[in-house]
């Protein structure tokens, strides 16, 4: 076994110069991160043709184009970084010339010049475009992107399939932190386990890649966003690009076996492209298909005479495709998220087609002025010196974020009249995950009391949450005591679950769990007055096509429900709670929702900036709003009762006109577009709770 070392100074001369070469022959970076570098002493063209497969594919269901399971564009990237960079690291340790230094010095050369000039545009961009909560969020994402710490935080903070993170310019960076990490990992795992035999060295890396995929498996279960975001639940991805680097895969015969080969595994990739969608559980066993169709197509076109597949892939347009893939990722994301944030999450076809320009300039200028000057390694170069001076640049940048999270966005850019249509809703009586004694507690609202049983239960989702401030200060101000059971996407009605709410950790068993949970307290308790607050017309109605049925109600023994089977199982639902509600002498309260706006108030608030004058106040008519609330009524209708009160809660935001406000001067009511803020509530809808719970007052005189 050939001995190795780490040279901590300096590395092999030959290392920089072959990375120079490859860099000019085109080894160009991939969609989330650096893959290229010194790997082949020869130029393998259809490895950039695969990157402008992955980088295409990507930039299309970014786009909301034609690809609805394009992500899987980062899964094949994973892969060549994975051949590509253990390929380049077992040579050196063959030839005793590792150098741990001069290895990191070229990922630092790769990924960080391009990657820190984005981040500063978008910085800059920010600055101007963005709100003060927007760009303190911006803030603290280019603070964890810079500490390789990007996919952590997203996890914590974000789903990547969510609307609202389509808006946060640097979410893509959640790549390039799984890869950054692993380049840190892996090169100490090779040469840690190299001395001890190649044979030995494939099983390490291959016991490695099955307890990822394990991991990503359970996960997925457990915590989904872990799964998509975490190294250890990705890791797999990337080690099968090790394993086909490390192996020493017999040739491919040419002739029918290698061409199947290649036809099969890019159909492995563009299969999952136009058949996977944003509800495909994802990665896990998902991932597999796209990541062995990579190695496949890298087994077939690697073998002497490469096969029909890898000599369309290295066709000259995709080539060209692949040389900028890397700069071409960082760069089309953040056009897309302030295109979004200013016009919202469904961007017309004319906007993508005069933003595909933009995108292509900027990417050739990062590619050609930034990306190709620094890959050059001069011979004799202090790789650590590198390393230092982009570490000094990294925290520069992050003490500029720094004083603009302190600055709470430096809210002094924008006038008074602008910050009044601002307001996030309140999380306040979110549930707490916890439990005593098998049974979640269910945080008090109105006037605090140490009975757990109280006169009225707030039941709801995040439209429960955003009215629940104006319901504790009227329950508080006529002495009733409450409690709220609020979570975000769980309808408050039993016996029924939605998709969609998997995406929010709440999946068909958490759901019906959770109901459990609240039917049981009402058992126990015996409310009187039980109060449902939600967002009724997206549970019943797909009309809005970028929700789509996954949000519709269904019984929890039904897979995928229908707007008919919707509303129907809402109907069930509150029958039910009227039947439980007869048990327990409790009255069943429906609050209907506010106006939903088409326009937001950050988008309203944007445009008064821009054009300085003040945020336009009117909404949508009265005639709209009926028209998009008429399935919810339909639902509804059948059940009246003496029990069953129904609030139409948009009443208060109607003019005289029939046109609906969305604030007042100085001051706004909605959080977006359909979530009333603390103000909105307190404002528009406190004299109609005042009625309701002066009621309630005489209902439940022990509970003051």
């Amino acid at each position: 076994m050939p001995r190795f070392r780490f040279i901590m100074t300096h590395g092999s001369g030959n290392h920089g110069a072959t990375a120079d070469a490859a860099g000019k022959r085109g080894a160009a970076g991939r969609g989330s991160g650096s893959t290229d570098g010194p790997v082949p002493a020869a130029y393998l063209p259809h490895i950039d043709g695969l990157r402008a497969i992955a980088v295409l594919a990507a930039v299309l269901f970014h786009a909301g184009i034609v690809c609805p399971g394009g992500y899987v564009g980062v899964d094949v990237f994973f892969v060549i970084s994975g051949y590509l960079i253990t390929r380049q690291v077992a040579a050196d340790l063959d030839g005793g010339v590792f150098s741990l230094a001069r290895f990191w010095e070229r990922r630092v050369r790769r990924i960080w010049p391009a990657s820190l000039v984005m981040t500063a545009v978008v910085l800059a961009a920010g600055w101007v475009l963005l709100l003060p909560l927007d760009l303190r969020l911006l803030a603290n994402d280019a603070t964890a992107h810079l500490a390789m710490l990007a996919n952590v935080r997203y996890r914590v903070r974000t789903d990547y399939f969510d609307a609202a993170a389509e808006m946060r310019p640097l979410l893509h960076t959640w790549s390039l932190a799984v890869e950054e990490q692993f380049y840190l990992v892996l090169p100490l795992v090779l040469a840690a386990v190299w001395r001890l035999g190649r044979r030995t060295c494939v099983g390490v890396v291959a016991g490695l890649a099955v307890a990822s995929l394990v991991v990503s498996r359970l996960q997925l279960v457990t915590d989904p966003k872990a799964a998509f975001y975490l190294l250890p639940s990705r890791g797999f991805e990337l080690l099968c690009g090790s394993l086909l680097a490390l192996v020493r895969w017999p040739p491919l015969p040419a002739g029918p076996a290698r061409e199947a080969a290649g036809v099969v595994g890019l159909a492995a990739i563009l299969g999952p492209c136009l058949l996977y969608d944003r509800q495909t559980p994802f990665p896990a066993l998902a991932a597999l298909p796209p990541c062995l169709g990579t190695a496949l197509v890298l087994l077939a076109s690697a073998a002497p005479g490469g096969s029909r597949v890898g000599r369309c892939l290295a066709a000259p347009p995709l080539v060209a495709v692949g040389l900028a893939s890397y700069s071409l990722y960082l760069w089309h994301w953040p056009v897309l998220a302030f295109l979004r944030y200013h016009l919202g999450p469904a961007l017309p076809l004319a906007w993508l087609a005069a933003a595909a320009p933009l995108v292509a300039i900027v990417t050739y200028l990062s590619w050609r002025f930034v990306e190709r000057p620094f890959r050059h390694v001069p011979a004799g170069s202090a790789p650590l010196r590198t390393i230092l001076a982009a570490a000094m640049v990294a925290g520069i940048m992050a003490g500029m974020c720094l004083l603009v999270r302190r600055a709470d966005g430096v809210p002094g850019r924008f006038t008074p009249e602008v910050l009044g249509m601002l307001e996030p809703y309140s999380t306040q009586w979110e549930l707490a995950d916890k439990r005593t004694g098998g049974a979640k507690i269910f945080p008090p609202i109105g006037v605090r009391t140490a009975d757990d049983c109280v006169c009225f239960l707030l039941w709801g989702d995040s439209h429960g949450m955003a009215v629940a401030p104006a319901v504790d200060a009227v329950a508080r101000e006529l002495g009733v005591a409450g409690k709220a059971a609020l979570q975000v996407a769980a309808a408050p009605v039993p016996g029924v679950w939605q998709p969609w709410g998997q995406h929010a950790g709440a999946g068909r068993d958490a759901s019906q769990a959770w109901v459990d949970d609240v039917v049981r307290w009402m058992r126990r308790c015996r409310p009187r007055h039980l109060i449902l607050c939600a967002r009724w017309s997206m549970y019943v109605s797909d009309a809005d096509p970028e929700k789509g049925s996954e949000h519709l109600l269904a019984p929890f023994d039904i897979g995928q429900p229908s707007p008919e089977g919707a509303r129907e199982a809402l109907r069930a639902g509150l029958e039910r709670l009227l039947a439980i509600g007869a048990e327990t002498g409790t009255d069943l309260w429906v609050l209907l929702e506010p106006p939903h706006q088409p326009h937001t108030p950050q988008a309203r608030a944007i445009a008064a900036h821009w054009s300085g004058g003040p945020p336009q106040l009117a909404g949508v008519t009265r005639a709209e709003h009926e028209r998009a609330q008429r399935p919810v009524a339909e639902a509804i209708a059948p059940l009246a009762g003496d029990r069953l009160h129904v609030v139409d809660l948009s009443a208060p935001f109607f003019g005289a006109d029939g046109v609906s406000r969305v604030g007042r001067e100085g001051a706004g009511w909605y959080s977006d577009g359909t979530h009333v803020s603390p103000t909105g509530a307190r404002e528009a809808l406190g004299p109609l709770l005042r009625d309701i719970f002066a009621r309630m007052a005489e209902d439940c005189p022990s509970r003051e």
